[in-house]
């Protein structure tokens, strides 16, 4: 049955209407055409639009989706906000950085209640109160991060109408700005819950009177700062880290007031004497690159919370003895690229009971006192001017690992001078030592890691590193080693430079200076091509065909035992096959013999056995029951052993039968005889 063509539509426009009803959305994707994503747009989905350095009229002819996460407007030389953005309720990261906006309606962001990144960087900002800062965040109550840098403002605000205000901003970057002064409680006032704020990159020259409760990181790095009042940070009640550093102009020599600030980074600037007397919690304080030229006693006393201190690259000359009294939780010194050149070191030890690490490198520094301490790990003295050490100077060194000497005129190393039980590290390369003491690392058990790149040495003497247990690394190359390859020492060399180079990332196989044949070769090719390693090489072949010879004797010695068992094999198979044929002679002839070998065997073994105790001697008993010889026997000569006389024979004949049972006489004792079956020789019994 057809159903007609008006019922066919009348039933499709009901399932339209169902469809409509039920699931608008639906229906509205099937029946409307998806639009095309621009070209421009690296991204366009149901969560994120990434559209950056694309044609705004394209993007926003685009069916944007108002479920849309994450967009991306920049570079598109935008004047203002489009009001699409507003539909976008779920949006949480809004990008407009690289456009021309100057200003922003108080109400473009009103409908974006999610938000929490907003990037205005790279516009044409110019003065805070254009973007309408108190009333712009209303409704944004999830904003955590703004971001207003290379725009040309010039100032965050002087009165409560033109500064932000937001209930949940934590960080704000206006840096690479034109601020030039920061001054007085009410520019950070309506901001809360600010953590962090750049003001980095700015040409700021004074900072001063600010406030704030939550602020904890304060950047006014790379800025063109003269000085810092004593109650400049007093208004950041909980700041924890400020970096002033990069102020090229900025020089410190009053007393800075903080009671919550716990790193300061001062670096590259011009401070001449460092004052941290106001700043009692500190940890950690960069003053390197700075023109620091003396540390005078007492220099630190209060900062008896400092952990790590870095006056490198400054214009050190002398260091007090009692330079760092009071700094009794310093663990980390850095006084490298400087000009020292003494330090007191029984003083220093003293005053630092906690110093882990130590570092004096391009120095210059010319001795090395007996050092004491419990806690110090590593002592950097790279490119100095030491020329001795003396003996035990690390011995009271209780934690004692590392040691750096590289770089320094060491021509030789008296006896003893590095003995420390704890010590896992040394660089002695390029140090110019000409030659090691055989029992120089003897008290050096838990040495792993020697570096003795580019010094003097010729020869390394045999066993000098036979205590040293735990030795991983070995550093040989770049010196003017005498490649004998006869002697012990270079041999004990070669073994240990096999042992430890394999380990290293690049090569480093020590290279020959002489003789003069073998000069710029590796040791190891220089040792192929001498006669010693030739005669070494013999050596080895003729072991090589001694075992070869050996191991051929072992097969040929294989092969004779394996044929002699083939050969037992097939013999004992053959005398078998004998007695087969002997128990059943008409095997092949297909007789009615159906015994089996084991019969045959049988009655074979019995045959024997007869034939045995007939060629057996009588007995004494059985020889005088036998008949006496005639009195005068008959004497006749025979030609052999082996001859017997016919009539004897018959007589004896004649005896036996009239002896046999069968004759009725008595047993006589004669055993006959028999010549054997046919087919069985004698020999085989």
């Amino acid at each position: 049955m057809e159903v007609g063509f008006s019922v066919k539509i009348g039933l499709a426009i009901i399932l339209l209407c169902l469809m409509k009803t039920t699931n608008p959305e639906l229906l509205d994707n099937l029946l409307t055409p998806k639009a095309i994503c621009p070209k421009q747009c690296a991204v366009c989905s149901s969560i994120e639009m990434l559209c950056s350095g694309a044609n705004i009229t394209d993007v926003l002819n685009y069916d944007m989706d108002p479920q849309i996460v994450n967009l991306d407007f920049s570079n598109m030389s935008l004047n203002f906000i489009p009001l699409e953005v507003s539909y976008m309720t779920k949006c949480i990261k809004l990008n407009l950085s690289m456009n021309n906006i100057q200003h922003i309606e108080k109400v473009a962001l009103e409908n974006l209640w999610n938000l929490e990144d907003l990037i205005l960087s790279n516009n044409s900002i110019k003065d805070i109160a254009d973007i309408n800062p108190s009333e712009l965040f209303t409704n944004n109550k999830n904003i955590k991060f703004l971001n207003l840098s290379n725009n040309p403002l010039f100032d965050l605000g002087r009165s409560n109408n033109t500064v932000l205000i937001s209930e949940s901003l934590e960080i704000l970057d206006v840096s690479h700005c034109r601020i030039v002064t920061l001054i007085g409680p009410t520019v950070l006032s309506g901001l809360k819950k600010l953590k962090y704020l750049n003001l980095s990159n700015n040409p700021l020259k004074q900072l001063d009177g600010l406030w704030s409760d939550s602020i904890t990181t304060l950047n006014i790095r790379g800025c063109i700062l003269v000085n810092l009042s004593d109650d400049a940070l007093s208004g950041f009640k909980n700041l924890e880290l400020l970096d002033v550093s990069l102020n090229d102009q900025l020089f410190i020599d009053n007393t800075i007031q903080s009671t919550s600030l716990v790193t300061l980074d001062i670096s590259q600037c011009s401070v001449r004497i460092p004052n941290l007397y106001g700043m009692l919690n500190l940890r950690t304080v960069f003053l390197n690159s700075n023109r620091i030229k003396r540390l005078t006693a007492y220099q630190f006393a209060n900062s008896t919370k400092l952990i790590n201190l870095d006056i490198s690259e400054n214009h050190v000359e002398t260091v007090d003895p009692l330079a760092f009294y009071g700094m009794s939780s310093l663990m980390f010194l850095d006084l490298s690229i400087n000009f020292i050149i003494e330090i007191a070191w029984e003083s220093v030890m003293a005053t630092l009971p906690s110093l882990e690490s130590m570092n004096l490198s391009y120095n210059f520094v010319s001795q090395i006192g007996r050092l004491k301490s419990n806690s110090l790990r590593r002592l950097n003295l790279d490119h100095c001017w030491i020329h001795s050490i003396p003996n035990g100077a690390f011995v009271q060194l209780e934690n004692f690992g590392e040691l750096i000497l590289s770089n320094n005129p060491l021509q030789m190393l008296l006896p003893g001078s590095f003995n420390s039980s704890h010590m896992w590290f040394l660089d002695l390369s390029y140090c110019r030592i000409s030659h090691l003491i055989s029992y120089e690392f003897v008290n050096s058990p838990n040495l792993t890691e020697i570096r003795l790149t580019g010094n003097r040495l010729v020869t390394l003497k045999n066993g000098t590193f036979n205590k040293c247990t735990k030795l991983k690394y070995v550093f040989l190359d770049d010196n003017p080693w005498t490649c004998d390859c006869y002697s012990a020492d270079f041999a004990y060399m070669a073994v240990l430079a096999n042992r430890t180079t394999k380990h290293s990332p690049i090569e480093r196989a020590p290279s020959c200076l002489n003789p003069d044949n073998v000069t710029g070769m590796l040791w190891h090719v220089a040792c192929v091509n001498s006669p010693a390693y030739a005669r070494d090489n013999r050596k080895n072949f003729s072991m090589a065909i001694g075992v070869i010879l050996i191991l051929c004797v072992s097969g040929l010695m294989a092969i004779f035992v394996a044929v002699h068992e083939n050969m037992k094999t097939r013999q004992m198979m053959r005398r078998r096959r004998q007695l087969d044929e002997y128990g059943n002679p008409d095997r092949s002839g297909g007789g009615a013999g159906t015994a089996g070998p084991d019969e045959y065997f049988d009655e074979y073994a019995a045959a024997a056995e007869s034939a045995r105790k007939m060629s057996q001697l009588p007995s004494y008993d059985e020889a005088v029951m036998l008949p006496k010889p005639p009195s005068e026997p008959r004497r006749s000569k025979r030609h052999s052993c082996t001859q017997t006389d016919e009539a004897d024979v018959a007589d004896v004949v004649a005896a036996s039968a009239a002896a046999s049972p069968a004759a009725g006489g008595v047993y006589s004792g004669v055993y006959w005889l028999l010549p054997p079956p046919p087919g069985l020789h004698v020999t085989e019994l």
